[in-house]
């Protein structure tokens, strides 16, 4: 995996960051406990965080950001057991 759009990265023409399988899971799970810390629930229950009274998902930055790398952890974790 690379870090094509971080800081640096390839579409800034700089260094490429690659890491393994392993290391992009663990990363992706050390974003996914600082929000489930930040707002004390489990990632599978992140929406109703940003839901208010009446039903209505908030898709603020930390939901869709927090919704992302949940997605990616999943897929991870799911090429790393087959």
């Amino acid at each position: 995996m690379t870090d094509r759009a971080a800081p640096g990265g390839l579409l800034t023409g700089g260094h490429v960051r690659v890491v393994t399988l392993d290391q992009a899971a663990a990363e992706a799970r050390e974003r996914l406990d600082e929000y489930e810390s930040r707002y004390d629930l489990p990632s599978e229950r992140r929406a109703e965080a940003f839901t208010d009274a009446q039903g209505h998902l908030h898709q603020t930055g930390d939901y869709l950001l927090w919704t992302d790398t949940w997605q990616r952890w999943r897929a991870l974790t799911a090429r790393l057991s087959s």
